[in-house]
C-alpha cells in the first residue's frame, strides 16, 4: 500500500494547529526569552548600578604605617570608556568608603558593633616595616566581590608604594616595571579576516547546543507520552482505520517539528531585539555579530534530522509501552546521546579537531549537538560537515523505518510490555 501523503498533511496540520492555539505555548514562546534574557542582564546590571549606601568600613590598623595609606589609595583603573567591563571596575571602586577607627577603640567592640549591625565591616590591617602587610576584613556579610575587589586593589597599591619606599626605588622607574599586559584574543575567520574576540564566542555555541537539546528533549517526550496517551484510550484505533501507522507517526513528529521551528523563529527575533535594544552592545554591533549565517543554517537542519531521528525513538517507545514508569525506563538510554556531548563539552571547545571530537561529529546519535559545539569554536571543514549531515539523514531513514515497524504493532497492543527480542522480530516483520 502506497503512502497516502495527504493523510499525512492532515495530521500535521492537526497536531500543529492543537498545539499553536493552546495559551500555554504562547505564553512559553514570549516569556521564556525574556527571561533568560532577564537572568542574563539584571545581575551584571545590579553589579555595575549601585543601589543603596555605600557599605562602611572601619580601618583598624596595627602597623602604624598602612592604615591612612589605604584610605587614600586610588587604584589605577583597567579599562576605560563606557564598556561593561569599566562600568563594573567602576562600581567596585566605589562599594564602600573607608574610613580610620576611633583611637582607642578596641577590636573585641568593633566586633560587637559589627554584629549588632551598628557598623557594616572592619578592615584589620597587621604587620609592621620589616613583614609584608596581612590585611583582614571583618563584617557580617562576607559575600560581596566588588567590596572585595576593591579592598584588594587598594591593599595591593599600598603594599607595591610601601615596598618601594623602603627599597629606596625611584617611583618613576617604578611605575614603568609594575605596569600590566592585558591579553586581547582576536577571532582569525576564513581568508584572514579577523575580528575581535568575546565572551560570547563561548556562550554562543553552548547556547545553540543546549537548544537542540531542550527543543528534543521537550518535543520528544511530548510525542512519547501523547502516543502512550492515545494508546490507552483507544483514540488510536479510531485514527487508525482511515490512517495507516507510518502516516499517523509521520505526521505526528513532522507536525510538532514544525510547532519548533516555529517557537526557534520567535525566539530568534526576540532575542535578537533585545540583545540590539542595550546600549551596552553597541560597540559588539559595530565589531560584527558571532553568531554567523552558517551556524543558524546548521541550528534548523540539526533540529530537523536530530528532531526526527529521536522523535521516532520516541514514539516508538510510547507504541511499546503500556504506563508511564515504562516510557520512563526507556527514555533515559535514549537520552544519553544528547547528555553525551554535554559531559564532553569543555574537553569538545578546547580541543575541537581532536579525531574522537570528530567522530562524535560525525556519529548520528551525538552529531547534532558536537557538530555545533565544533562549529561555534573553529572552522569546520565543509566535507565534514556535509558527511556528518549525510550520516544524520541516513540515520534517520533506518531509524524511522525501524521505528514505524515497530510502531505499527505496538500502538495496537496491551498488556505486559513486550521484550527486547519481540520488539527485534518486529522490526524484521515484512
Amino acid at each position: 500500500m502506497r503512502t497516502n501523503w495527504g493523510n499525512i498533511y492532515a495530521i500535521i496540520r492537526r497536531e500543529f494547529l492543537e498545539r499553536v492555539r493552546k495559551k500555554s505555548f504562547l505564553i512559553t514562546t514570549l516569556i521564556t526569552p525574556v527571561i533568560f534574557g532577564a537572568l542574563m542582564v539584571v545581575p551584571a546590571a545590579l553589579q555595575i548600578v549601585q543601589t543603596g549606601k555605600p557599605i562602611s568600613v572601619l580601618v583598624v590598623d596595627k602597623t602604624g604605617w598602612a592604615g591612612p595609606a589605604v584610605i587614600a589609595a586610588s587604584p589605577q583603573p583597567r579599562h576605560e570608556g563606557n564598556s561593561i567591563e569599566s562600568k563594573a571596575e567602576e562600581s567596585a571602586m566605589n562599594a564602600a568608603t573607608l574610613t580610620m577607627a576611633p583611637a582607642g577603640q578596641d577590636l573585641e567592640s568593633i566586633k560587637r558593633d559589627i554584629g549588632d549591625g551598628k557598623v557594616d565591616g572592619a578592615l584589620l590591617l597587621e604587620g609592621d616595616d620589616k613583614t609584608d602587610l596581612k590585611a583582614t576584613y571583618l563584617g557580617q556579610n562576607i559575600s560581596n566581590p566588588q567590596l572585595f575587589q576593591m579592598l584588594n586593589g587598594r591593599l595591593n597599591a599600598v603594599l607595591v608604594e610601601h615596598r618601594l619606599d623602603k627599597l629606596g626605588l625611584d617611583r618613576a622607574i617604578a611605575d614603568k616595571l609594575k605596569g600590566r599586559v592585558d591579553l586581547d584574543s582576536v577571532k582569525v575567520e576564513k581568508g584572514g579576516k579577523t575580528r575581535k574576540g568575546s565572551i560570547m564566542d563561548f556562550i554562543v555555541p553552548i547556547a545553540l547546543a543546549m537548544v537542540i537539546y531542550m527543543m528534543i528533549i521537550m518535543y520528544g517526550v511530548a510525542i512519547m507520552n501523547g502516543v502512550l496517551e492515545e494508546k490507552n484510550s483507544k483514540v488510536v484505533e479510531v485514527i487508525l482505520s482511515a490512517v495507516r501507522p507510518f502516516e499517523l507517526m509521520m505526521g505526528k513528529i513532522v507536525g510538532i517539528a514544525s510547532v519548533g521551528l516555529l517557537q526557534y523563529g520567535i525566539w530568534f527575533i526576540v532575542g535578537t531585539s533585545l540583545y540590539m535594544a542595550n546600549p551596552m552592545n553597541f560597540q559588539s554591533h559595530m565589531e560584527g555579530s558571532p553568531v554567523k549565517v552558517l551556524q543558524l543554517v546548521l541550528l534548523v537542519l540539526y533540529f530537523l534530522l536530530g528532531f526526527v531521528f529521536y522523535s521516532s525513538i520516541y514514539a516508538a517507545i510510547g507504541a511499546a509501552c503500556t504506563t508511564q514508569q515504562e516510557t520512563q525506563q526507556w527514555q533515559m538510554p535514549v537520552t544519553f546521546g544528547l547528555i553525551i556531548p554535554f559531559v564532553l563539552m569543555m574537553p569538545t571547545l578546547m580541543m575541537p579537531n581532536a579525531p574522537w571530537v570528530v567522530a562524535l561529529s560525525l556519529f548520528p546519535v551525538t552529531s547534532p549537538i558536537t557538530m555545533l559545539l565544533r562549529v561555534g569554536a573553529v572552522e569546520v571543514p565543509l566535507w565534514q560537515i556535509a558527511a556528518s549531515l549525510g550520516l544524520l539523514a541516513l540515520g534517520t531513514i533506518v531509524v524511522a523505518w525501524a521505528a514505524a515497524k515497530v510502531y505499527r504493532v505496538g500502538v495496537l497492543m496491551t498488556g505486559k510490555r513486550p521484550s527486547i527480542p519481540e520488539i527485534l522480530r518486529w522490526v524484521r516483520e515484512k
